[in-house]
């Protein structure tokens, strides 16, 4: 029996009033092909010296259709070996022709670091060209291109196609493209991708090439639609996986009446203690830091354990990568940042600290072990969420569920003009740009920053460049976090979660260290920590006004009016709350003053006649209903889109002036949208069912996180009616 297999029986023996569901699954035998006879006689080398005789079924699917010029997307499981096809075929090209280029774009510079490595072994040159690149590296790569250039988004933003002259050679030889974990292009970020995309294809037209896209992804719902929204290209979609697949074990974890803190915490303990090497996934940025904190003061020197996270400085990150790949650590500690496709060397166990967010997250991050024909062990410790409980009360749903859909939204009219004056700074615009961006490109050129050419055909930007204004991973300024005693810079943070996140008197955790926000400097967007040792956490409140733009589209359901449309929201952080980390009892609510947040976005409301308001009116209090299904919609609206729960806004009313009726909003949390609502608003009735079931399977007497609380609520969870909420969801329903 392996070491894996006997910890699994352990846990079993030892815990059996915990443990409501295992199961064991074993991965398919796998199918294989010949190797094709066109690749060239070099890489038909390079496979014997790997020992590898034969392909897997899917990758010699995926190089027939990439033989014949197409652009292809690959969806299959994580460990598939997808990385070794567009390995494979961008040689192939790049050996069939003198002067050939490679473009690859990772969303991480820990996934190309790894990339690069690979490489190593192939004899062609291959460079990295990212923020971590010196000046001297990139005149150096700049003067002399390699055949394969590795990047991110950030850097073909800002470093690469506004200088495109210096690239040309480049660019004119470009015969592939690959854009690695391209599932993580959704939202804010991905919009921005799908223009910075749609830039490098206008500047290869220009230099004469026309390249093939490769974009490996996990799989989705609805992956060639997604791909061309991400490209604006049509493609091909290979998402059977011929690879076998290790053994893996499952234990779905019931914390009972205990902290799921305190269970996970024990649990890891335990499975360390086993030696088995351990990667805990978390939901957000507290709460790696506090699992970290605690787990590293049980271990003591009995283990090694390691915090990773997004925020932290590039050094930092670098240093916790070389410890994790070379098997120093025994245990990390991670939010999504480690979820890609890493080959994260030998992990036994996955610890999910809550659900993931989404299937096609939760196969991301499970598919960090088991992996080179390991058995591997993964354990579901659900936290006090809709969703968390949901999977625990249907592991079925949990294994076969179908991956959610991929959102991504290039109309988003901030991004789009903010884009569409990159593109025009590199080159001149003109009406065939119409064909590209759509209804958004008229509307832009019209703007001041514009103007008409001698020629009359084409349009050039009078204003600077904005590229180095930009921030393609949200919308808005990206702000510095100082240690005000030492002057040392610990961090970052998008402008959307400054005020929530760090007002004044937040607590900020980072590194196992508690840090308390002194204050915020608007001009500089800098946010001033001094080092905290209280007992305590912050959690923020704020009121928010919304607005309706315009006449919206709406339907029936039910007895309700359910529309969407373009919105106007108002959100001001009014307070916090202090509350004790033990037990998280309330010590005191805190006053602040900052100043309103104002953006557009597009919401769905649901318009609750006066008819069946005074129905709830007369059983339930008729705030709390409609807030607590508020709660319940944006609970569950993760399990039908790809998304998290914190990009969804939501408020209520129990008149609002505009639709002259009770009213729940559920909004897009970024300026302009993320694609979320227009996604969701077709399956709102699939959306009321799930709230519904998981308001009505509930145990709890009056709501609880399980159901009806939500770790996001500007007003502190206030009032919430759980059963008129089942109530409103059953009438909705009907």
């Amino acid at each position: 029996m392996s070491a894996i297999s006997d910890t699994f029986r352990k846990i079993i023996e030892r815990h059996p009033d915990r443990i409501v569901h295992w199961r064991t699954v074993r991965g398919p035998q796998g199918t294989h092909c010949e190797i094709p006879e066109n690749l060239n006689i070099k890489i038909k080398e390079y496979l014997r010296s790997k020992k590898i005789l034969s392909l897997y079924s899917h990758q010699h699917q995926a190089l027939n259709i990439l033989a014949e010029g197409k652009n292809l997307l690959l969806g299959t499981d994580t460990g598939s070996g997808k990385t070794l096809i567009y390995n494979i075929f961008s040689w192939n090209r790049l050996l069939a022709r003198s002067g050939r280029t490679a473009l690859y774009i990772f969303p991480t510079k820990a996934l190309a670091q790894n990339q690069a490595k690979i490489l190593e072994e192939f004899p062609l040159t291959a460079e990295i060209y990212d923020g971590d690149t010196t000046g001297q590296e990139r005149r150096r790569i700049k003067s002399r291109p390699p055949h394969i250039l590795i990047t991110n988004p950030d850097m073909l933003h800002f470093g690469i196609l506004p200088h495109h002259e210096r690239w040309a050679s480049f660019l004119k030889g470009l015969t592939c493209v690959v854009v690695d974990e391209a599932h993580t292009y959704r939202g804010i970020f991905g919009s921005h991708v799908a223009h910075v995309l749609r830039r490098l294809r206008r500047l290869c037209e220009f230099y004469g090439s026309s390249p093939q896209f490769i974009l490996s992804s996990a799989t989705a719902r609805n992956g060639k639609e997604f791909a061309s929204q991400l490209t604006g290209l049509c493609f091909e979609e290979v998402n059977s996986t011929g690879s076998p697949g290790s053994e893996k074990h499952f234990i779905f974890w019931d914390c009972g009446e205990n902290s799921p803190y305190g269970e996970a915490l024990s649990l890891a303990r335990e499975i360390i203690g086993n030696g088995l090497k351990t990667i805990i996934f978390t939901q957000s940025r507290r709460s790696t830091e506090l699992l970290t904190l605690w787990l590293s003061q049980k271990m003591a020197d009995e283990a090694k354990i390691s915090p990773y996270r997004a925020g932290y400085l590039a050094e930092v990150r670098r240093s916790i990568e070389a410890e994790l790949f070379s098997g120093e650590l025994d245990g990390i500690i991670s939010t999504s940042a480690l979820e890609l496709g890493i080959d994260v060397g030998a992990l036994d166990c996955c610890i999910l600290f809550g659900f993931p967010g989404s299937i096609m997250s939760t196969r991301q991050r499970i598919g960090r072990v088991g992996r080179s024909g390991k058995d591997g062990l993964v354990v579901y410790i659900p936290l006090e969420n809709q969703m968390d409980k949901f999977f625990l009360n249907h592991p079925d749903e949990f294994f076969d569920r179908e991956p959610e859909s991929l959102v991504v939204n290039p109309e988003n009219e901030i991004i789009a003009e903010q884009q569409i004056r990159c593109a025009c700074a590199e080159l001149p615009l003109s009406e065939a740009d119409a064909a590209i961006y759509g209804q958004s490109f008229r509307e832009v050129i019209k703007k001041p920053g514009f103007y008409l050419c001698a020629d009359g055909a084409r349009y050039s930007l009078l204003a600077p460049p904005p590229h180095g204004d930009m921030n393609l991973r949200g919308i808005g300024r990206q702000w510095r976090i100082i240690d005000r005693v030492t002057g040392v810079e610990l961090g970052m943070m998008d402008e959307t979660r400054v005020f929530t996140d760090c007002h004044p008197g937040a607590v900020y955790l980072h590194r196992m260290r508690k840090y308390q926000v002194t204050s915020l400097n608007m001009e500089k967007t800098e946010i001033a920590v001094e080092e905290f040792h209280g007992d305590y956490f912050t959690v923020a409140n704020w009121r928010e006004e919304i607005y309706l733009l315009e006449k919206c589209r709406q339907y029936p359901q039910g007895s309700v009016q359910i529309g969407e449309g373009p919105v106007r929201v108002t959100m001001q952080v009014t307070g916090y709350e202090r509350k004790r980390e033990s037990d998280r009892s309330l010590i005191s609510t805190e006053f602040v003053s900052l100043p309103e947040q104002t953006y557009q976005t597009q919401a769905i409301f649901i318009a609750i006649p006066e008819v069946l308001s005074e129905r709830i009116r007369k059983r339930f209090d008729f705030p709390g209903t409609l807030h607590a299904v508020e709660h319940l919609i944006i609970g569950v609206m993760p399990l039908e889109v790809f998304c998290d729960r914190w990009d969804i806004g939501g408020y209520s009313f129990v008149f609002h002036p505009q639709t002259e009726t009770a009213t729940i909003f559920i909004y897009d949390g970024y300026p302009g949208g993320a694609g979320i609502v227009k996604t969701c608003f077709p399956q709102m009735v699939d959306i009321f069912k799930l709230a519904c079931e998981t308001v009505s399977l509930c145990k709890c007497e009056n709501g609880c996180p399980s159901c009806i609380q939500s770790p996001k609520c500007g007003n502190g969870n206030k009032p919430l009616d759980k059963r008129g909420a089942e109530f409103l969801l059953r009438t909705m329903l009907e």
